[in-house]
């Protein structure tokens, strides 16, 4: 038989058990009370550039032995590069243009850009951060150069097209391995050096 008081004894123990639960939860709350903070703006701007045009041409190069009667072997142009960030609606192209291979110091002595022959680096690279669509590079490569004959060291043959790009196109390519080969005539005089200019532009 269970005696009453024993039982009322249980009771009361059992409570005090569960306040003291209940005590410790209040003592974890207030523990974990909210920490003060404050909090500040900074107001950040930023202003565009105007819109760029402009082509970097490759350096200086030097032609394998000029040998009469015979080609070069195909010698790379050079890494070349241009910029279109106008934000216009106009195509934009690159072109080639080269003068004769010259020798300044005897009259009549040249080399005429109808000898050269370019081909064109079929691969177009766009930086990261160009919008629209890719540059691509025409048909017709590998081209031999024209224009109205010239003996000068002045006047530039007919422009070929390296690459062009759509009205939504902006942004900075590179064109890297264009190569060139010039066929020399066998009565070409021995011994001379010559120089010619080639001229990249791009329009947008």
């Amino acid at each position: 038989m269970i005696n009453r008081a024993t039982l009322f004894a249980g009771r009361r123990q059992l409570a005090t058990v569960v306040t003291g639960v209940i005590a410790s939860g209040g003592l974890i709350l207030l523990a974990s009370s909210p920490v003060d903070a404050a909090s500040a703006t900074q107001v950040v701007t930023g202003a565009t550039q105007g819109g760029l045009l402009s082509i970097t041409a490759p350096g200086a190069l030097a032609l394998p032995t000029l040998v009469s009667g015979s080609s070069t072997a195909a010698t790379s142009l050079g890494s070349l590069s241009w910029t279109d960030t106008l934000n216009d609606s106009i195509v934009s192209s690159v072109t080639l243009a080269a003068t004769n291979l010259w020798h300044a110091a005897g009259a009549g002595l040249y080399i005429p850009w109808a000898d050269f022959t370019v081909t064109v680096d079929p691969t177009v690279t766009g930086n990261a951060m160009n919008t629209g669509s890719a540059a691509t590079v025409p048909a017709g490569s590998p081209y031999t150069l024209a224009g109205t004959a010239t003996t000068d060291f002045a006047t530039y043959s007919t422009p070929i097209t390296l690459a062009t790009a759509s009205a939504t196109s902006e942004g900075t390519w590179t064109q890297a391995a264009n190569q060139i080969v010039v066929a020399v005539p066998a009565d070409t005089t021995p011994g001379t050096t010559f120089a010619a200019t080639i001229q990249y532009t791009v329009t947008g």
